[in-house]
């Protein structure tokens, strides 16, 4: 390190913000601005020496006597070696720490795995949960490559959605994205599913600088809606946030030319990488599998520590 490393909270206004997840290249949907004021209770901070170096967005809970605070994904940094690193996430826990009655909850960007472990260790916390699971598709390869790294099964459903002439509408708003939000929601709460609900998505694209940064892809057929898939974009990344399909829509294998259709479109607008925002092989295998059957790197963090 070339300087002191030092914590700033309400260090960087949102267009620096913007500006450092852009540079830092594949980055979660959690250390966005957008996403920070869809949330709420946002506390956003900045590792510096002498210019920033890692992004650190957190959400604060109030319950009781105690203040919950979950730190998803974050520090977000630039190149930084693993003794800087060390250091900037000592800075984190020891801010929340001193502060009291606050509990700190944090995934961090890390790899799973023994070295994962020893910095965890070394910034005095323990795990909690064992590591969060998703894919991660490089967008930087040309159309036929993409489709080439398509799994076989994968690819052949793709083909028949195409021959079975659904409409497709690749939209950034208005009624038909109201109605599939509408829908995402009521099919979260029949099947009662954790997940994204209709109101942080329309938050968040409020709180886009670009309208585009929220991308719907809606499938239609004999003029009626039968599946579409939320795309929020992050800088360089865009992240695969949320998904609702019908009968119809199943059988057409629409999924499959909505999150292609979705792919063409992050890369026209120079998006780098399509997270595909979590795979989860022991709890939804389906999905899981549909997911990776993308071409997408399956990647594992740390987990949660305390």
């Amino acid at each position: 390190m070339t300087a002191p490393l030092h914590l700033d909270w309400d260090g960087l206004d949102r267009d620096a913000w913007d500006g450092f997840v852009a540079a830092a290249g594949f980055s979660a949907v959690e250390q966005a601005w957008a996403y920070g004021e869809a949330v709420g209770n946002v506390r956003r901070g900045v590792l510096r020496a002498s210019e920033p170096l890692a992004l650190v967005q957190a959400f604060e809970r109030r319950l009781d006597v105690v203040t919950l605070v979950r730190l998803v994904r974050g520090p977000l940094w630039l190149d930084a070696d693993e003794a800087t690193r060390l250091a900037g996430d000592r800075l984190v826990r020891d801010a929340f720490r001193k502060r009291a009655r606050r509990l700190l909850f944090w995934l961090p960007e890390l790899p799973a795995g023994p070295e994962a472990l020893a910095h965890m260790r070394a910034c005095r916390t323990r795990q909690m949960v064992t590591g969060y699971s998703s894919a991660r598709l490089d967008l930087a390869a040309g159309e036929e490559s993409l489709r080439r790294g398509l799994h076989g099964k994968w690819r052949n459903q793709l083909k028949s959605a195409e021959d079975a002439g659904l409409e497709v509408n690749v939209t950034h708003g208005g009624a038909q994205v109201d109605r599939l939000l509408d829908r995402i929601d009521f099919t979260r709460k029949a099947k009662r599913y954790a997940g994204p609900n209709g109101a942080l998505i329309r938050r968040f694209a409020d709180a886009s600088h670009h309208r585009s940064d929220m991308t719907a892809a809606i499938a239609r057929a004999g003029g009626s809606a039968v599946a579409g898939i939320v795309l929020l974009r992050h800088g360089a990344t865009a992240t695969y946030f949320a998904g609702w399909t019908d009968d119809a829509g199943r059988t057409a294998n629409a999924h499959n030319l909505l999150l292609w259709r979705g792919v063409l479109a992050m890369k026209d607008a120079g998006v780098r990488w399509l997270d595909l925002g979590g795979v989860n092989a022991s709890a939804a295998p389906g999905i899981a599998r549909f997911k990776l059957g993308l071409g997408a790197t399956p990647y594992t963090l740390a987990g949660t520590f305390f």
